[in-house]
């Protein structure tokens, strides 16, 4: 990276959009985009606008670019050969004869237990029925095991148990009914554990016969021989635990906070870390170290995002790497990490630093930033490893009928869109769409009938966020370029574009009103986070706020008669749709009852629409007369959606008629894809490096 003049390497310094980022690294937009998603290049997203509307930090990227330089090895050893295992159903699974004889590689990782996880074994590197022994010299292949869980469950967390014998998972059996489950490697059945409804994020006890969970706001625990469960304390959002050998639980019971300590025997309750205010700050994803005197955890704050070792004696937290993930600690001294693909590096616990390169292990792992970070893998102590290994990230625009809930047709090919916003006729669709090939993302028109696209937006510019006029004759847009963000309005009929009023620190456009007078945006600073701005059409008044809390607010909506306004907000501590009077900001209404986003009027504006937590489009009876009510939220379809904030401005639209949706629908179901068990991972350590990209 050139370092040719001293403000390059201003601590701290931001930069903003795609090309401010490719501009410093000396790279085209595409390239720095493949680095983003491939290896972790630290890009922060303003809230809503997915493709366009990123910033990062110089120190930042200069401490990636460093260890990213590290990990190119200039003279790359040849990857060994690979045995690999597809998912099959249990009934396959008797029908195939399972090897004579393993490895001495395998048996050390308990390869009794693995062979039993409802697999088919396709042995491609020379098996012929005897002992395969390696020739001497030759390292062990890596074994790849793919868990499969009961039929019509998708996995949703998951921990390997300490001895490697058992994993417990919580599984999504249907949209509504998501439970812990237990699953033993030796055996293709699950056991469902009753009464642990709503399970999330499990963690095993030091003996592998208890699990630690969150459920119903609350840390809990069940007995796998008793089946008795304890309820232990309050955690809102609960962001991980562990168990350590002197029965303590170390869990992080919300967004935003720090890390708590409680006795399992007594039930007391000890703050162990403090968060410092910062923007999206928060401690999450705590692991005990052997001896447990030390604990890693993941900050996830601003200035302070990484990777810390916190030591309970004395009471310090020291920073071991700057990572955008959660960490494990392998016995064998191995820190795993994400950093796009699953990586290993060598762990000093003498010392608590790192050393040598880290060396990718799987492939891309499916994270949710907006879970601190959150990496779906788990390391035994036996060293045993699990992970979920998905890399595709496209989508399609669909439609589905809102009465059967069933897809109908799809618009366009499979890429990379955002925010779909029907005209007033709903004759057209105007789509964010990443064009790789001009190296921006632009603002395209979609027939609805016959489906043919339409570029509406070029230039070098990031335009993104499109809103249309109330009479459909013309755009809105946010743009960034040289200068920043703005908002432009530009005719159908073509023409230049022209720049609107923005607040300050503007980050894209929301919603209007349906005569087109009122327009809310998204702002964002570092001390009120997310907040909404309006602004006037016809009326010398700048933009002025309309919801400035210290919380999350944001995917404003404005209602079709221009009364009411709803929105997503955290101020509970986890993110729910609310509904206020624009005129009287005293009284508001939760609309969702167990967490979502993106809500949307129907066009008679008597039914809200959201996205739940759980994926489910819900809808909401909505009357004002003679004081605003809501109904109990009602499921409609599963949408098929996983993040709802941080992600995109709107993942779907209705037709003016109500009868139809048209929503962002992802290419393939990522948290339905299959744990990958590995075995004898060690080994590519010491004979792969980081893929060059």
């Amino acid at each position: 990276m050139s370092t040719s003049t001293d403000a390059r390497r201003e601590a701290g310094r931001r930069l903003d959009a795609w090309k401010g980022i490719a501009q410093y690294l000396g790279r085209d937009v595409t390239t720095v985009r493949r680095w983003e998603k491939r290896e972790g290049l630290p890009v922060h997203r303003h809230l809503h606008a997915k493709l366009g509307s990123v910033y990062a930090f110089t120190d930042e990227i200069d401490s990636w670019w460093q260890r990213r330089s590290q990990s190119l090895d200039p003279k790359p050893s040849a990857t060994p050969d690979t045995e690999t295992v597809a998912a099959a159903t249990p009934d396959a699974a008797d029908s195939v004869p399972a090897p004579a004889a393993a490895p001495p590689s395998l048996r050390s990782q308990s390869w009794s237990a693995v062979a039993g996880l409802s697999i088919l074994l396709i042995v491609i590197a020379g098996v012929t029925g005897g002992r395969r022994i390696p020739p001497q010299g030759i390292p062990e292949p890596t074994v790849r095991l793919a868990l499969a869980p009961p039929a019509g469950v998708v996995i949703e967390s998951l921990a390997a148990a300490p001895d490697g014998q058992r994993v417990a998972f919580s599984g999504r059996a249907t949209i509504a009914n998501v439970d812990l489950w237990v699953q033993a490697l030796d055996s293709p059945a699950a056991d469902k554990l009753p009464g642990t409804a709503g399970a999330t994020f499990p963690f095993w006890s030091p003996d592998s016969q208890h699990v630690g969970y969150f459920a119903d706001g609350r840390l809990k625990t069940i007995a796998l021989a008793t089946r008795t469960i304890r309820d232990l304390a309050p955690a809102p959002n609960g962001l991980g635990g562990t168990w350590n050998s002197r029965g303590e639980i170390v869990f992080a019971p919300d967004r935003g906070a720090g890390l708590l300590r409680v006795s399992v025997a007594q039930g007391e309750i000890s703050t162990l870390t403090t968060v410092k205010p910062a923007f999206r700050a928060g401690h999450a994803w705590p692991e005990f170290l052997a001896g447990d005197r030390y604990l890693l955890y993941t900050d996830y704050g601003t200035g302070r995002f990484g990777i810390y070792v916190h030591d309970l004696t004395t009471g310090e937290s020291k920073r071991v790497l700057s990572a955008y993930s959660r960490a494990s600690y392998s016995p064998d001294g191995f820190l795993l990490f994400v950093n796009g693909s699953l990586m290993a590096q060598r762990f000093d616990l003498a010392t608590l630093t790192l050393t040598g390169k880290p060396a990718a292990i799987a492939g891309r792992v499916l994270q949710w930033g907006d879970l601190g970070y959150h990496a779906d893998f788990s390391v035994s102590r036996t060293g045993l490893v699990l992970a979920r290994v998905a890399d595709d990230e496209r989508n399609k625009l669909v439609w589905i009928d809102r009465k059967t809930g069933r897809t109908t047709g799809q618009i366009g090919k499979v890429g990379y869109h955002s925010n779909p916003t029907l005209s007033p006729d709903g004759k057209m669709l105007a789509v964010t769409v990443q064009d790789e090939s001009a190296r921006r993302d632009r603002i395209s028109l979609f027939d609805t009938a016959t489906g043919q696209e339409h570029p509406f937006t070029e230039g070098p510019k990031v335009d993104f966020a499109p809103l249309w006029s109330a009479r459909g004759d013309r755009l809105f847009f946010s743009s960034v370029g040289g200068r920043g963000s703005a908002l432009l309005e530009r005719s159908l009929a073509g023409g230049s574009s022209t720049a609107l009023p923005t607040p300050p620190r503007f980050n894209a456009l929301e919603s209007s009103s349906r005569d087109g007078a009122l327009i809310t945006f998204d702002t964002i600073t570092a001390t009120t986070k997310s907040d909404v701005w309006a602004w006037r059409r016809g009326q010398d008044q700048a933009p002025f706020p309309l919801l400035t809390s210290v919380a999350n607010e944001g995917q404003s909506r404005l209602s079709p008669d221009g009364r009411f306004l709803a929105y997503t907000s955290d101020e509970s501590g986890r993110f729910e749709v609310y509904v206020r009077p624009l005129r009287d900001p005293t009284k508001t209404w939760r609309v969702s009852n167990a967490g979502g986003a993106d809500s949307r009027w129907s066009p008679d504006g008597r039914e809200l629409h959201y996205v739940a937590n759980d994926r489910q489009m819900m809808v909401v009876t909505i009357s004002t007369q003679p004081v605003i009510r809501a109904s109990v939220p009602v499921p409609v379809f599963d949408t098929g959606l996983e993040t709802l904030w941080q992600d995109t401005r709107n993942h779907y639209d209705i037709t003016p008629d109500g009868r139809r949706f048209v929503l962002l629908a992802p290419a393939a179901d990522r948290r339905a894809s299959p744990f990958t068990v590995l075995v004898n991972w060690r080994q590519l350590t010491t004979t792969n490096v980081t893929a060059r990209r």
